[in-house]
C-alpha cells in the first residue's frame, strides 16, 4: 500500500503543481488555461481505452512514464514562436497524461483495497493527496531554472512509474474482500512472474 500512497502523493503534486503554473507561460493565463482544459477533457476520454485495454496497472505505469518521458524531453531549449517552445508542448502532453493517471488511480486504488480495509485506503491515499495538492503550487518556485523544475517532475513520476510494477494488475479479476485474499493473489503473482523468467531462460 506504500506505492500505492507514494502514487497518489505524486499524482497530485504535479497535478497542481502543473495547473497552478500555467500563467508563466508567454500566452495570456485565459489562453492557457484553455489549452489546459481542452487537454484534460481528452485526458478523460483517453482515460476510457487505457483502462479497456492496458489495464490498471499497465495504465498506471504507461502514464507516470509517459510524463517522466515528457518532462526530460522538455528540458531541451526550442523556441519555434514567440509564445510556444518545447517545454510548454510537452507540459501540456504531460498534464493529459498526469489528469488520466488522476482518474485511474481513484479505480486501481478501490481495485486493489479489500473490502475490510477500503475505506481506511482511501482514506489515508486522500490524506497523501491533500499533502501534494497543498505542496503542488510551490513547484514552480522550487528554482527559476525551468530544467530543474522539469528534472524533479521527471523523478517523482518516474520512480513512480517503475514502482507500480510491484503491483498486481486489477482488470478482470475478482475484488479482494480480506487481507487474506490480497496476500493470495501476491502470491498468485510473484508465481507467474517466476513462470515467466523460466520461460524465458528455457527459451
Amino acid at each position: 500500500m506504500l506505492v500505492l500512497f507514494y502514487g497518489w502523493f505524486v499524482v497530485c503534486l504535479l497535478f497542481y503543481g502543473l495547473n497552478y503554473g500555467w500563467g508563466s507561460f508567454g500566452d495570456t493565463p485565459y489562453v492557457n488555461y484553455l489549452y489546459v482544459a481542452a487537454g484534460e477533457t481528452l485526458a478523460y476520454l483517453f482515460l476510457i481505452a487505457v483502462t479497456k485495454y492496458m489495464g490498471r496497472r499497465f495504465g498506471m505505469i504507461f502514464c507516470f512514464g509517459g510524463a517522466c518521458i515528457c518532462f526530460f524531453v522538455g528540458m531541451i531549449s526550442w523556441q519555434w514562436t514567440d509564445v510556444w517552445n518545447l517545454e510548454r508542448f510537452v507540459s501540456i502532453v504531460a498534464i493529459v497524461l498526469i489528469s488520466c493517471a488522476f482518474g485511474l488511480i481513484f479505480l486501481y486504488t478501490g481495485e486493489l483495497a479489500p473490502t475490510t480495509h477500503r475505506g481506511t485506503v482511501l482514506s489515508a491515499s486522500s490524506l497523501c493527496a491533500r499533502a501534494a495538492g497543498f505542496l503542488g503550487p510551490f513547484v514552480t518556485d522550487v528554482s527559476e531554472d525551468s530544467r530543474i523544475r522539469l528534472a524533479i517532475c521527471a523523478l517523482l513520476s518516474g520512480t513512480a512509474a517503475m514502482l507500480f510494477f510491484l503491483l498486481p494488475e486489477t482488470r478482470g479479476r475478482a475484488i479482494p474482500e480480506t487481507a487474506e485474499d490480497v496476500t493470495a493473489r501476491r502470491k498468485e503473482q510473484d508465481l507467474n512472474n517466476v513462470s515467466s523468467i523460466m520461460k524465458l531462460k528455457v527459451g
